[in-house]
């Protein structure tokens, strides 16, 4: 009678611990953050294939590129002339 009533207290802190787990979806590797510029530029051509997942694991590997800084900003270049003929 008394285990009746742990039952939803049990199932709530099973679910809970279930979100908390860090356990790292196909999403985010556990070896990603130690990955060179080369190894995140592979991966990226590899997330072309994971379907409807590629968009979040591309993402995903940006924000570790831009983090270790291998992406580099465009150089833009501007030139102004003028010219008045008489």
């Amino acid at each position: 009678m008394h285990i009746i009533n742990f039952v939803p207290a049990f199932t709530i802190i099973v679910f809970l611990n279930a979100c908390i787990s860090d356990d790292r979806s196909i999403l985010a590797m556990a070896e990603d953050e130690f990955l060179d510029c080369a190894s995140l530029e592979a991966e990226m051509d590899l997330a072309e294939d994971m379907g409807d997942h590629a968009p979040a694991r591309r993402k995903h590997i940006r924000s570790l590129q831009k983090q270790n800084q291998c992406i580099s900003k465009p150089n833009i270049s501007m030139s102004f002339s003028y010219t008045k003929f008489f």
